[in-house]
């Protein structure tokens, strides 16, 4: 059975349990086993589509799973699943993205750009340019503040910005 690490503000929930064992083929079911378990688990981790918040991030033996499978990701007797709200402070986040830019933007220095305009290092993964229309691997570290603020302005640009359900850039 996987391990679930519960933070501070959640364990409440599970009588101040700092662990506790969940079954489940994948993280999802896990995580269902958990609302079931300890109910008002769903609520606070799951937003109104069903998938995990924005500011909740869930690692399966130290991997985002953001980066694997999401709600998808195998898990197996001896796992161990962290929840972390997000929180200032603390060591860089990242965020991997694809960027799907208009045809007038594909010349613009727009990566260099957002380095400069936000206090996030950029990391380009991959590059297509076709037809005019350019796509973009790309990975953001730094502040998870920093780096929404870099994503809506990519997005007030016109670019379009999709997370990267695999890890495809290391």
């Amino acid at each position: 059975m996987p391990t679930v690490r519960i933070p501070t503000p959640l364990r409440k929930l599970t009588g101040g349990l700092e662990e506790v064992q969940a079954t489940g083929a994948n993280l999802g079911e896990v995580l269902q086993a958990l609302e079931k378990t300890y109910p008002g688990f769903k609520e606070r981790i799951f937003d109104e589509a069903g998938e995990i918040r924005r500011f909740i991030n869930v690692f399966v033996n130290d991997e985002d799973v953001r980066f694997l499978q999401n709600l998808k990701t195998p898990v197996k007797d001896g796992d161990e699943i962290s929840i972390l709200p997000a929180i200032a402070g603390g060591g860089p986040d990242k965020k991997r993205v694809y960027l799907t830019y208009p045809p007038q933007l594909v010349r613009e220095p727009i990566i260099y750009n957002v380095g400069r305009r936000f206090h996030v290092v950029t990391n380009l993964g991959s590059a297509t340019v076709s037809n005019g229309i350019g796509v973009v691997a790309l990975e953001l570290e730094g502040e998870n503040g920093e780096i929404g603020k870099a994503v809506e302005y990519l997005q007030g640009l016109g670019i379009k910005v999709d997370p990267i359900e695999q890890n495809v850039v290391e």
